[in-house]
């Protein structure tokens, strides 16, 4: 029986024992983010479709990304009732 020949693995992805991390420290970052940036979490809720077609095209319009708009109009409220 001729057996076949495995593929040789590069260094970089075979695990040194002893340097693996717990996959908890690593979710929400890409490993080559720096760990100055704030890992992030889902924010998860419905909304009707009318709004959710709104506040896409008010997005795509000014040429943003869906986070960014959230955050803006939670800017936008905060200020516009003195909280921050």
């Amino acid at each position: 029986m001729v057996k076949k020949k495995t593929a040789d693995l590069s260094a970089s992805l075979v695990a040194v024992k002893g340097t693996a991390t717990a996959a908890s420290d690593a979710i929400g970052r890409h490993p080559e983010t720096p760990s100055s940036v704030p890992s992030t979490s889902p924010l998860n809720f419905k909304v009707d479709s009318n709004f959710r077609r709104r506040f896409r095209q008010r997005a795509a319009e000014a040429d943003l990304k869906l986070i960014e708009l959230l955050r803006e109009a939670l800017d936008s409220w905060e200020e516009k009732r003195g909280i921050k």
